[in-house]
């Protein structure tokens, strides 16, 4: 049976549709895996009818607590709005949900389970989140809609005939395609000029009057996303703004001028100006917008290795299922009676090569190391268990404020998101234990061990070298990782 996924975001012409396009596009990632709901406040009815027609359920809320009566633990909720506040996530965790922020802008605290975040040079200190928070950041994680993902695959290349597209969103309520189109049209190279605009915008006669004067010059209104995709794909240069849009036109090859006009669209202007993704029209004025156009016309364009290769999907979509499967996964104490099962698990090969000691293990030497630990007060000793059967052991050796992680998954459960699963629940179980008395969390990792790397990087763990091999910190209980 399907997990029910809710997603709860907003749209308007006054405040945009971006978040409803990118929610959309998520929606579409994981529609075979879950029961997916859309609850909104605001909304155009276009876009009602686009998220129905896509097979999912619409839910028009009058107040955001109309959201919360219907919310049961297994369930999981995404919430992708500027205006809902802190408080509102930890009444969902408070329920028990699995929560996912997504949060480009990281202005507030969050109880998210899961932080995502396509801009690139993102890192998960710029957070204040709980220790349980995993962080999905960077283009690898791209909310883009599927005929972007497939653009995104091919091998990318240029119209090389002039080809200009220009497009500001849904409703581009400043008609900023009006000013573009001023200026891209004072340029003779430009011997092609595609203007798209959204179902909200609200300028059409304004804008027809220069598109009939101008025979190079053909206007799209409220297109689907496959022709969106075709139209920047036969495009030399797009015009985007610093939103998410911009994110879908990096698919294409293109080259790309952008900006931003709205407050919210800073933090993603600037880590994608520092990225080096496009060149700066700064907050597209028409004398901006005229010295970025030359910028690019004056330069040779080699193309540049893509931030977006098309395979988001299926990252994101292994992140949920894994929040989905937490539901089947308990930890227990470590008793006497589990030491074969250790034993098993510690002298694998395939553990073995990541441990940090390469002696073969005894059996009889295993069984004291255990019986020593199970009576040493300053040792916490899980073992993970999934859909009631084990799976797994982590500990925790606790050294005046700092706990030191151990753990290791059976080898017939690698590659399935339960490592770290395992890590969160530990951390979790550490903290109900010990209350503020530890301060840090680390481990101990070869750098030869990649998905333990990527799974402690995954938390938002800080990675110093010592020695050959990698530590990994998290200071829990300060301002940033309050639980």
């Amino acid at each position: 049976m399907k997990s029910k996924l809710y997603i709860r975001t907003d749209g308007s012409p006054a405040i945009g549709l971006g978040h409803l396009v990118r929610c959309i596009a998520l929606a579409k990632m994981l529609d075979d895996s879950f029961n997916i709901h859309f609850a909104c406040k605001q909304v155009p009815g276009s876009i009602i009818t686009e998220i129905e027609d896509a097979g999912f359920v619409f839910l028009l809320l009058e107040h955001d607590n109309d959201l919360l009566s219907l919310l049961s633990p297994d369930d999981l909720i995404v919430i992708d709005s500027y205006e809902i506040e802190s408080d509102y996530q930890k009444a969902i965790k408070e329920i028990g949900c699995q929560l996912i922020s997504i949060d480009d802008l990281h202005e507030k605290p969050t109880f998210a389970d899961l932080i995502l975040n396509h801009t690139p040079c993102v890192s998960p200190q710029e957070y204040e989140a709980r220790p349980y928070t995993q962080f999905a950041l960077g283009p690898s994680y791209a909310l883009i809609r599927p005929p972007f993902l497939e653009l995104a695959r091919q091998s990318r290349r240029q119209a090389g005939d002039g080809s200009v597209l220009i497009c500001f969103g849904g409703s581009d309520s400043r008609n900023l395609t009006k000013v573009a189109l001023n200026v891209v049209s004072t340029f003779s190279q430009f011997k092609n000029i595609c203007i798209i605009t959204g179902a909200a915008y609200r300028h059409q006669e304004s804008l027809a009057d220069l598109v009939n004067k101008q025979a190079n010059v053909v206007h799209y209104h409220n297109i689907r996303a496959e022709e969106m995709a075709q139209r920047m794909a036969e495009s030399d240069l797009c015009i985007v703004p610093a939103s998410g849009i911009l994110t879908e036109a990096l698919t294409s090859g293109a080259k790309i001028i952008s900006g931003m006009y709205v407050d919210n669209q800073r933090f993603v202007f600037e880590n994608y100006k520092k990225a080096n993704a496009f060149i700066s029209a700064e907050n597209f004025s028409e004398e901006n917008l005229f010295a970025a156009v030359k910028n690019y016309l004056s330069q040779e364009h080699v193309s540049n290795a893509p931030l977006v290769d098309g395979k988001s999907g299926e990252r994101i979509k292994k992140h949920f299922q894994q929040l989905a499967n937490e539901q089947f996964f308990q930890l227990r104490g470590l008793t006497s009676e589990d030491a074969e099962l250790t034993y098993q698990w510690a002298s694998d090969q395939k553990v073995r090569q990541y441990s940090l000691n390469k002696s073969t293990i005894q059996f009889n030497e295993h069984t004291a190391w255990l019986a020593r630990k199970l009576t040493d007060p300053k040792c916490i000793f899980y073992i993970a268990l999934f859909c009631g059967k084990p799976v797994g052991s982590i500990r925790f050796d606790l050294s005046d404020q700092e706990a030191v992680i151990s753990y290791l998954l059976d080898p017939d459960y690698h590659g399935q998101g339960l490592g770290a699963v395992m890590l969160k629940k530990g951390i979790l179980s550490l903290c109900e234990v010990t209350g503020h008395k530890i301060t840090q969390v680390s481990g101990i990792v070869m750098p030869e061990n990649i998905s333990s790397c990527k799974t402690f990087e995954r938390f938002g763990f800080e990675k110093q070298v010592e020695g050959e091999n990698y530590k990994y910190t998290m200071n829990i209980h300060d301002e940033n990782r309050n639980i």
